[in-house]
């Protein structure tokens, strides 16, 4: 199994664990941005991987274009600050990917880390908006009360333990569903109907690049 991983690492920790896996399994590694169309069709899977913004997946406006090419060999993760919980991996998902390629593609997520004094003063003036707006919540979410201890106390869970589920699954291994959001459709003749399907609404094959950029504008 030949691997390709691209992957958009802003500082570090996406970096590392391309590192990790390319350890553990062996790959070929490319930043998103560059990444030639003609590279996809030597590699057997191709993962994207990079940090997430909410659920929102970092550098995946620069690799859309290419969806149509490989979406069936396509494996996705997101990498972020809170621990993993079974929801994370299908909000990636909702979050990043067309409704015409969501259900072929499967999706992972892995704990990452942050640490301010790596910030720009950009991204530091932002982190204390977002602090501000989570403190107005009445109600917080995991992924928030983990920014805010975070923004006080460095946090790093970069390790292979991590990994293990995503691993599995590119090496061909079962992996448990609630680890990660698997693709709905397999079969060839699912994937026809499925096509024939989005056509008849109205959404056909060759409008999911502008559905996905909407999605993403979002």
């Amino acid at each position: 199994m030949k691997l390709l991983v691209v992957f958009y690492s802003k500082h570090g920790h996406v970096k590392r664990y391309v590192d990790i896996i390319g350890n553990a399994i062996g790959c070929d590694a490319v930043p998103v941005d560059k990444l030639k169309a003609d590279m996809l069709g030597r590699y057997d899977k191709i993962l994207f991987i990079s940090s997430i913004n909410g659920y929102a997946m970092n550098g995946l406006k620069k690799f859309v274009d290419l969806y149509d090419v490989c979406y069936k060999k396509l494996v996705m993760c997101g990498v972020g600050l809170s621990p993993y919980r079974n929801y994370i991996p299908s909000r990636i998902k909702q979050a990043s990917v067309s409704v015409a390629y969501e259900k072929f593609i499967p999706v992972f997520y892995m704990q990452g880390g942050f640490d301010i004094d790596e910030l720009s003063r950009t991204e530091k003036f932002s982190v204390a908006l977002r602090v501000r707006t989570i403190k107005m919540n009445e109600v917080l979410e995991d992924q928030d009360k983990f920014f805010l201890d975070a923004v006080n106390t460095p946090i790093d869970e970069v390790k292979l333990e991590n990994a293990k589920a995503l691993i599995d699954y590119l090496e061909g291994r079962e992996v448990d569903e609630a680890l990660y959001s698997p693709p709905e459709i397999t079969d060839p003749e699912e994937e026809k109907k499925f096509f024939a399907e989005l056509e008849a609404a109205g959404k056909a094959p060759e409008n999911k690049e502008r559905a996905l950029k909407k999605k993403l504008k979002k």
